[in-house]
């Protein structure tokens, strides 16, 4: 086994093993039963900042 496919099958394992530790988090996240309301950076990401209106 060469290095590309040891770091792929690291990154690969890496990658299914946050899914699994998230899984339950995200379930129970969406099924609580409150609003979280704007601060909730979850439920609103802001992934791109606002920007004004110009006009």
């Amino acid at each position: 086994m060469n290095a590309l496919e040891y770091v792929t099958g690291v990154v690969l394992a890496l990658v299914a093993l946050a899914t699994v530790l998230a899984t339950p988090v995200l379930i129970v996240h969406s099924r609580s039963p409150y609003d979280h309301g704007p601060d909730c950076w979850w439920c609103h990401p802001r992934l791109l900042p606002r920007r004004r209106d110009s006009r």
